[in-house]
């Protein structure tokens, strides 16, 4: 098996604007001299490297852009030599960055989704055009993270807010902060507890930001009020600057499933792991657009997106719902096997 990863670079089009409709939005496809073929940027993963660090890379190199990680889009499956060879792909915002043709990638072309899909040589890239439109481009990223393994709190004596990672949480604090930059968070905010402090630390020093700690993200708030997370994620949300915050087990689910369902979405997981990542994204006016879980930092499980109108160049939501379940084994309606990933 083969596994690849890549992004749909996009842009609001000269004559656009920053409006929030998909009409004024162009693509990014390139041309590979070698195949004579237009297609998105993609390209196979490094030895155990995770996908989204992947995708991020390869546009890059590809492209010459830089950009911001938005909502996972999908994976298509195809054979290469009689190989198997699976590519997922994110939404990309781009920010800067200039292209440069080389031996590999000679033209990079700016066209609308609706040009884009027919010069496309693989009409699976089409799809993945069709999952950015599903719903609007310009989205909100809140990164809701589950603090890192801290071991079993029978076997802490003091008290439980102290309770630290262990070796396991650290390395799980490590993993977001190589992982999260991706998507240029703004802000790092944090339940009060030492193992959430410690788990989104790397993060904070790596962003140079400050970390805040907030006790509205604890269970003890979720207790007194279980709307409140959810309220608070909105708000942040409507700011318009992607955010992490890292919170409990006795919280994040609860708050997830309240959003999903105010809003419409078809949620993959109703769960929140130790060392796991939801990838809430919103609208300007704060509605959940989609979430996408990864249940370990390493593995991303598919997202679904809101139940709506069939997707279309204006930029109205489409119904989609992506494969749902973590643990099935690997199948076009599943996501890649856990085994598989770092």
């Amino acid at each position: 098996m083969i596994r690849a990863a890549g992004g749909v670079p996009w842009r609001w089009a000269p004559t656009g604007g920053a409006s929030g409709i998909e009409v004024g939005i162009e693509v990014g496809i390139v041309h590979r001299p070698r195949y004579d073929d237009w297609s998105l940027p993609k390209g196979k993963l490094d030895p155990d490297e995770h996908p989204l660090l992947g995708a991020v890379r390869e546009v890059r190199e590809e492209t010459g852009l830089t950009a911001r990680v938005g909502r996972w889009l999908t994976t298509i499956s195809y054979t290469v030599a009689g190989v198997p060879k699976t590519v997922d792909y994110w939404a990309m915002e781009v920010l800067g960055g200039q292209f440069t043709a080389g031996e590999e990638i000679g033209r990079l072309r700016w066209l609308t989704p609706a040009a884009a899909r027919p010069v496309l040589t693989n009409a699976q890239d089409g799809d993945v055009i069709e999952a950015l439109l599903a719903v609007p481009c310009a989205t909100t990223a809140v990164l809701v993270v589950r603090h890192g393994r801290a071991g079993r709190s029978s076997s802490w004596n003091g008290d439980d807010a102290l309770r630290p990672l262990d070796e396991t949480g650290r390395r799980q604090a490590e993993r977001f902060a190589e992982l999260l930059p991706v998507y240029r968070p703004a802000r790092v905010l944090t339940a009060h507890q030492v193992r959430c402090v410690d788990s989104v630390r790397p993060l904070a020093e790596r962003l140079d930001v400050a970390l805040e700690v907030d006790p509205d993200f604890s269970e003890d708030s979720h207790a007194e009020d279980p709307e409140r997370m959810a309220g608070r994620l909105r708000s942040l949300a409507t700011a318009g600057e992607p955010v992490v915050v890292c919170s409990q087990g006795g919280v994040i689910p609860d708050t997830v499933t309240l959003l999903a369902q105010h809003d419409q979405v078809t949620l993959p997981a109703q769960a929140a792991r130790k060392g796991s990542i939801w990838a809430l994204h919103f609208t300007a006016d704060g509605r959940l657009a989609g979430a996408d879980y990864y249940p370990r930092p390493a593995k991303p499980v598919a997202p679904a997106t809101r139940q709506a109108d069939r997707p279309s160049d204006t930029g109205r939501p489409a119904g989609r719902v992506s494969p749902a379940e973590a643990n099935e084994p690997y199948s076009p309606q599943s996501s890649l096997p856990r085994s598989t990933w770092p």
